[in-house]
């Protein structure tokens, strides 16, 4: 039903009531309904059109039409508004033309704008040629003023709504119509502009100005190459003659309205910098716009120097001019290559820098820009000293944060750093000389002020004169001096400054033991004993310490002396300050000391910072300070963690705050709870092992479900946080609460990324290690869809083996305490057990680590002498290739008699548990780290039970259960490698074995072993003939590449030689694929049980495209007391793919000999072939595995070759 435009207005008189009443609440309900009637809109259009009714009335139409076009005018929106409606519409978009309220028209223009993004090409093509005639005919014949203006507001905001589109086609016709549009701008600005000029009329200069604003906005956004159109470079060279003719006057007839039209030139030409800097410098009279801004900044520096924020005029136009230097300057400097934006012929570059090298950015003119910097734009201003005075906190952080784009101090700074960046040899000696020369005077505040401009030099000059000087000693001997004076009140001027530049010189070059003097210095400037040591400058010191403890090489040991005295400072001043600001600085300050000085802050001193919490918690609620509140939870996550095993001291006011961030009810929720989960966690993986949970944390546990309901945004850390109360209490997961937990896991599983998959899987393998016989938490698994997901995520080909696998670790856990139970689960969950299994079996040989192959082993044993005896789901068909696997890990491993040995120490499931010491290897392991170490030592059978046992009781168990005939056809399903190697134990099943069975069983091993070495002495001497001939031409190439490469190695440390093809490394192979599907390569290793190395990989996995070049590296070393050599072995998961994978360079197959405790980096630089993207066989596959295995090794007949493990190493392997 349309809505009716005499209801509309009665209830548009209702809501605009002067009192609030439930009449108006209703009204607005109506209105809120109406919006997705038909006819709402152009009743709405009806009402703000017509100039009878009052104006209130009409003003609240069109805000409300705005909102509706906006909402409801394009197609696809839900209730979009009808195509007839919209015609109709249409149609009266320019009846307000005349309206003489300006509010009214400038949001009939913004609905007018928004229609024309949505609508302009495709349903209004004509759009800027009937505003070009409509303007032409209003400028030119009628004369009418006020449609004129009218009419210029609404083209300012169609511009200004185009130019902002960046995907579709509206921007890029607009382009094409700008042609017909400037020229009757320029002319109808021309014209006014000499009317006003004449007359000074001011509903003229009101208008003419309205012109100039559109022009400003459409000519950089309108042409891509300004300077080939000859109407623009004609207004532009006219409009350099206006503004100096306006810049001249501007004394004489200084009018806000005057200094719009200055300001908007000067908009004008930085837009075309930022479009266009190539068209902008080949525009004729652009040397004229530098030069003229050039002489601003000269003549009007004094003025500048004295202006303040009632009066920013000049400072404006300053600020304008150092943004096109610094745009000029630049593009001197990068040849043209500032922008990937437009096009340009390289001859219209050449022409462009070579006109700006020869005409303007001279040495003289450089050295000129420097000296005017230094003495008026680099100095703190007469506004500046006023602010320090009567509002120094407000004042420094204004400095802290403001931007250089906006303040013209903070410009200048930047572009003088842009000059002794680009113009560094020209200007070094230049401004060293400076320093040297004004550091002398120091008689009145007009000297400590330049002589803070010098020094500011110096501050910014870091970077370029690093290598020119030497800080260290000029730190001695003139900063510290100078900040150490206390003559004069100005003083504390310097003391800034010094701070200023110890924040940046400390990153670029300074010593240990100049930071230690940097710490005593601080330490002086933050006494509130000292006059001279105010707010500002005490608030720059605590910005400079947390600068120089947040470097990379800060030295703890170095700063532990004044540890104390700084924290007590720090305390002191907080309470000193009353802006939010300044006490942010100073807790964030402190929140990174506690960090960053991890473990070296001792109890007493972290319970002091403890006390003050609770106080400023309540001063910031009161004042409803959130961003206070979460500063102080960051503090308090500090002290968590460094306390420890202490933390405990903090529950007071930890578990409470928790509480009342994370509860969503609560009304620090949607801006706390972030912290508020980062606390929670700390308190949890802190809780001391020796304490038992209290009633708080165990409350705090219903919190979680609600959290990985909304939160998913950080879901990692509320799965960590899961994680965490896995160790702590794993009865909680049995409960109702953490069943709705589950429920939510099980949706989220299928698509959850690969952080807070890990975080799940080491979650759950706990759970399943401490709990796995525990009948209520299977059943909250099954009955929250959890085991369901899971067994799902694994069958589901769609997604990667290796995240398919981590799922089946945690499986594993379940399988190996009862196989009865794990298969009554698939079958309770409707799963194919025989076709699960059958996946997994494939799945297995991508298994990379030792500990990760024993986890999946043991569950496939427990699984097989349950389904063997029975014929079960295809497992005995299978059983042969289980054996041989089992046999193959045997061989990698050397278990002692618990089962444990040293392949199995690190790679564990839960791989970040020792991430608590990033920071330094000697902070002690937090609850965690021991809770999770004392469950691995009690529950995990990796460590408590010997794979050779268990596979012998295995196979005792099946030859009891099976008859003398079925036990032999399951063992002839094995090949004859692994009938051989356990032989034995059928042996072993009829008694206790003879010296003769076990000589026997030696016997035909090397026999087999034998067997397969001559065969391959034949493959090898077949092979050597026919490739003789080709090793031979390539003989001579590869002398030269040896020598060439040896050198490179010794430059590099890297110590290998390629063994791939050189020529799949020719550079059309080196070119990545221009694809989006990148593929996950993981780097896995094991070190033979005869090496006693520990080997590993330095980088978990890369993403790469194929063409794409990769380094990684792994690490070896020797943990034992003698020099030993060792060679590496590698294989590539899945089989198919090692004929893509092509290594530049790798350390396999040569010898790696490593001194006793020497540990050494090896490269690996690979590449997946480019022709992999072609291959319909690799779709499917996202996830590569690369593998090395490393085995002690000796030269046998002039060849390296891997020592086999011992014979009687092997007879225990059969026995």
């Amino acid at each position: 039903m349309a809505v009716e435009t005499d209801e509309l207005l009665k209830v548009l008189y209702i809501v605009d009531g002067a009192e609030r009443s439930s009449l108006q609440h209703e009204a607005e309900a109506q209105l809120k309904k109406w919006e997705s009637e038909p006819g709402y809109h152009y009743a709405l259009q009806n009402i703000y059109l017509n100039t009878e009714l009052p104006m209130h009335v009409r003003w609240l139409a069109v805000i409300c039409f705005k909102n509706g076009v906006e909402k409801h005018w394009r197609p696809s929106r839900l209730n979009a508004i009808g195509k007839e409606e919209k015609t109709k519409i249409k149609e009266r978009l320019f009846n307000l033309i005349s309206e003489n309220n300006s509010q009214l028209t400038i949001q009939n223009a913004h609905s007018i704008a928004r229609i024309v993004r949505f609508d302009f090409p495709s349903e209004w093509p004509t759009l800027f040629d009937d505003l070009s005639k409509t303007l032409e005919d209003y400028v030119f014949v009628q004369g009418n003023l006020v449609a004129t203006n009218n009419l210029l507001v609404v083209l300012n905001q169609i511009i200004k709504a185009v130019s902002m589109v960046r995907i579709g086609r509206s921007r890029h016709a607009m382009q094409s119509k700008a042609p017909i549009i400037v020229p009757i701008l320029i002319k109808s600005y021309c014209k006014f502009f000499q009317m006003w000029t004449s007359s000074l009329d001011l509903t003229i200069m009101e208008v003419c100005y309205l012109c100039l604003k559109n022009l400003r906005r459409i000519i950089p956004e309108g042409f891509e190459q300004p300077h080939t159109n000859q109407d623009i470079t004609d207004f532009l060279k006219l409009s350099v003659s206006h503004l100096q003719g306006l810049v001249t006057e501007h004394e004489k007839y200084s009018s806000d309205l005057l200094e719009r039209y200055v300001k908007s030139y000067s908009k004008l030409y930085v837009n075309l910098i930022n479009s266009n800097p190539t068209s902008f410098v080949l525009i004729p009279c652009s040397s004229e716009i530098i030069t003229t801004f050039l002489s601003l900044l000269k003549n009007r520096a004094e003025d500048v120097y004295k202006s303040s924020e009632d009066n920013d005029f000049w400072e404006t136009l300053a600020l304008k001019g150092f943004l096109i230097l610094k745009k000029m300057v630049a593009y001197v400097y990068k040849q043209g290559a500032v922008t990937l934006k437009q096009r340009n012929d390289k001859e219209d570059v050449g022409n462009a820098i070579n006109k700006l090298k020869t005409q303007l950015f001279t040495p003289e003119v450089i050295f000129s820009l420097c000296d005017l910097i230094i003495n008026w734009y680099l100095k703190l201003k007469p506004s500046d000293l006023e602010s320090w005075l009567l509002e120094p906190e407000e004042w420094v952080n204004e400095e802290l944060s403001s931007s250089w784009e906006y303040q013209v101090r903070p410009c200048a700074e930047n572009f003088y750093q842009d000059l002794i960046k680009y113009f560094k040899d020209e200007l070094c000696d230049f401004i060293l000389n400076k320093i040297s020369n004004g550091l002398t005077q120091n008689e009145s505040v007009s000297d400590i002020l330049t002589k803070d401009s010098i020094l500011c030099t110096f501050q910014l000059s870091a970077d370029s004169i690093a290598n020119r000087v030497n800080f260290d000693q000029l730190l001695t001997q003139v900063f510290i001096p100078e900040g150490l004076k206390n003559d004069l009140v100005e003083n504390k001027i310097i003391k800034r400054r010094v701070c200023l530049i110890i924040s940046t010189w400390v990153p670029v070059n300074c010593s240990r033991e100049s930071r230690v003097n940097i710490y005593k210095l601080l330490i002086n400037f933050l006494q509130p004993v000292n006059k001279f040591n105010d707010k500002v400058v005490r608030l720059t010191s605590i910005q400079t310490l947390r600068t120089i403890i947040n470097d990379w090489d800060f030295n703890k040991q170095d700063f532990q002396p004044f540890l104390k005295e700084y924290v007590s400072l720090s305390l002191n001043m907080l309470e000193d300050m009353s802006f939010t600001e300044s006490k942010l600085y100073i807790l964030d300050t402190l929140s990174v000391l506690i960090e960053r000085c991890n473990p070296l802050i001792d109890e007493t001193t972290l319970m002091a910072i403890l006390q003050i919490v609770p106080s400023y918690w309540e001063i910031s609620k009161k004042q409803e300070e959130a961003i206070l509140q979460s500063s102080l939870l960051r503090v308090l996550k500090q002290l968590v963690i460094a306390l420890n095993q202490n933390s405990s001291h903090t529950h007071f006011i930890t578990l409470p705050l928790i509480k009342a961030c994370c509860t969503q009810s609560s009304e620090h929720y949607s801006l706390l709870s972030e912290d508020g989960f980062d606390l929670w966690l700390a308190v949890v993986q802190y809780y001391p092992i020796d304490m038992t949970p209290n009633e708080s944390l165990v409350e705090l546990f219903s919190l979680l479900h609600p959290a990985l309901m909304d939160a998913t945004e950080i879901l990692p850390t509320i799965l960590s946080i899961a994680r965490s109360y896995t160790l702590l209490i794993p009865k909680l997961f049995e409960t109702d609460a953490g069943l709705e937990a589950f429920r939510v896991l099980s949706g989220y599983l299928p698509k959850m990324r690969d952080d807070a998959f890990d975080i799940f899987i080491t979650m759950a393998d706990i759970l399943l290690l401490q709990e796995s016989e525990d009948d209520q938490l299977i059943n909250n698994l099954i009955n929250s869809g959890l085991l369901n997901a899971m067994a799902s995520y694994v069958l589901d080909e769609n997604h990667s083996v290796v995240l398919a696998n981590k799922i089946l670790l945690v499986l594993s856990r379940l399988a190996t305490s009862s196989a009865e139970a794990f298969l009554n689960v698939l079958q309770h969950l409707q799963i194919d057990s025989a076709k699960f299994i059958d996946v997994w079996m494939n799945y297995y040989k991508n298994n990379g680590n030792p500990r990760n192959k024993k986890v999946n082993l043991l569950a496939l044993i427990s699984l097989a002498v349950y389904c063997v005896s029975k014929n079960l789901h295809g497992v005995p068909q299978r059983f042969g290739e289980l054996e041989r696997n089992c046999f193959l890990f045997l061989e990698e491993v050397n278990e002692d008699e618990s089962g444990n040995c040293q392949a199995y120490a690190g790679d564990y499931i839960y791989s970040d548990v020792d991430n608590y010491a990033y920071l330094d290897p000697d902070i002690a392991p937090h609850g965690e780290k021991l809770r999770y170490s004392k469950l691995l030592e009690e529950k995990d059978p990796i460590l408590k039970v010997k794979m050779q046992q268990y596979l012998r009781d295995a196979l005792i168990k099946l030859r009891g259960e099976l008859n003398e005939s079925d036990f032999a056809t399951l063992m002839s399903l094995n090949d004859q490698s692994t009938r051989l190697a356990f032989r034995s134990y059928s042996d072993d099943h009829r008694g206790s074995p003879s010296e003769e069975k076990i000589r026997r069983a030696r016997e035909n091993y090397e026999r087999y072993q034998k067997q397969n070495e001559e065969k391959m002495k034949l493959r090898n001497r077949s092979a050597a003939y026919y490739s003789g001939s080709v090793i031979m031409f390539f003989l001579g190439l590869s002398c030269v590449a040896v020598p060439f490469y040896r050198y490179l190695c010794k430059r590099t440390g890297w110590d290998g030689t390629p063994i791939t093809d050189s020529r799949m490394f020719t550079p059309d192979r080196l070119i990545p694929v221009d694809t989006n599907k990148r593929i996950r390569v993981s780097f896995t290793c094991q070190a033979s049980g005869m090496l006693p190395w520990k080997f590993t990989p330095l980088q978990k996995e890369v993403y790469i495209v194929p063409g794409e070049t990769a380094l990684v590296f792994y690490r070896a070393k020797n943990m034992s007391k003698e020099d030993i050599v060792g060679m590496a072995t590698y294989s590539v998961t899945p089989d198919n793919v090692a004929a893509y994978f092509n290594k530049i360079q790798c350390f396999c197959f040569e010898e790696q000999r490593l001194a006793a405790g020497e540990e050494v980096d090896m490269p690996v630089f690979f590449f997946i072939d480019p022709d992999f993207a072609k291959d319909p066989t690799m779709k499917n596959i996202d996830d590569v595995i690369l593998n090395y295995s490393f085995f002690k090794a000796s030269y046998k007949d002039g060849e390296l070759a891997p020592i086999p493990m011992p014979k009687v190493e092997v007879k225990a392997s059969v026995a």
